[in-house]
């Protein structure tokens, strides 16, 4: 019976001994959610990259919202760096008030989404949604924008259906995001009048001039100019667990020409991104990097910055 207990003691020790070995390899590795978007996917690369080079065990998974905010509440995952406010307040600001996540900091500032057209259209007068009823012929009454099923779509139908500003008898192009754009850039190399759903950041940004149209009245408020933050969101173990992963993410910045530049590196010119980080990083050490790393230890102790140069030198 005593060997019994004893045996039973002895596995029960065992047991608690893995539980704990695998609490702290956890706790040991950072995981970040990445939904399939290009700017989060190459920007969540270009900060695991600079936490790989400080020494950091980094994984990197693909996943919905959802499912990143889910795992984030747990510590399945740590970091999130696509917090797109207003757009996803309903999902992030319960968590914050239980505790759950943290905003560790905003990452992006003066994110835009809007129907756009190219520069030289709004050089001609149109600023404004309300505008786009006056030169509807020059439009082909016709609006390009990404495929239904997303909150854009149904915020644009409603506007339609309430015949906002006179698009009640538009037309709604709605295409994959690629097709939407190839079609605003072949209307820009004609010099074509073209109304299409625009965001910033992204690569159109880079490849295309154009002007956001602002919103004059409440009834196409959804569908003008309306400025987004993106926050860098953590697990709320993180700044116990990681304190100095969590100062990278309350220091990240990361200014909009950046992203689209990214993007376009990404998306339009087909390259991997890995490629892309590396190349950024090798090019920005003493810039941005520097300040989002200042006062920043590796995991050895040593200063941030003098680990990432030697690793990029």
């Amino acid at each position: 019976m005593k060997n019994l207990i004893r045996g039973g003691v002895c596995t029960l020790i065992l047991l608690l001994s893995l539980s704990t070995a695998a609490m702290a390899q956890k706790n040991e590795e950072v995981v970040f959610g990445v939904p399939s978007w290009p700017g989060v996917t190459v920007k969540s690369e270009v900060v695991a990259q600079l936490l790989q080079s400080m020494g950091y065990d980094v994984k990197q998974m693909v996943a919905s919202p959802s499912i990143i905010f889910s795992s984030l509440s747990n510590d399945g995952m740590q970091v999130f760096l696509g917090g797109w406010s207003p757009l996803e307040d309903p999902m992030i600001d319960p968590l914050v008030e239980k505790k759950k996540i943290i905003k560790a900091g905003i990452n992006i500032k003066g994110a835009v989404t809007a129907l756009a057209v190219p520069t030289y259209v709004a050089e001609a007068g149109v600023t404004s949604v309300e505008d786009l009823e006056k030169y509807k012929d020059k439009f082909e009454k016709t609006i390009y924008s990404i495929a239904t099923g997303t909150g854009w779509s149904d915020t644009l139908h409603k506007a339609k259906d309430a015949n906002a500003a006179g698009l009640g008898d538009w037309k709604l192009m709605e295409t994959p995001t690629s097709i939407m754009i190839a079609e605003a850039l072949g209307h820009v190399k004609r010099n074509e009048w073209v109304v299409f759903y625009g965001w910033e950041p992204h690569w159109m940004n880079v490849a295309m001039d154009i002007a956001f149209l602002d919103s004059k009245t409440e009834a196409t408020a959804g569908i003008g100019a309306s400025e987004s933050i993106v926050y860098s969101i953590t697990s709320a173990a993180l700044p116990q667990s990681q304190p100095q992963v969590f100062k990278v993410m309350e220091q990240l910045r990361v200014p909009n020409q950046v992203q689209s530049g990214w993007i376009f590196e990404y998306k339009r010119n087909k390259r991997a991104p890995k490629e892309v980080a590396e190349e950024w990083i090798a090019a920005n050490i003493d810039g941005l990097v520097a300040e989002w790393v200042e006062g920043v230890k590796a995991k050895d102790g040593r200063p941030a910055i003098e680990v990432i140069r030697a690793a990029y030198k």
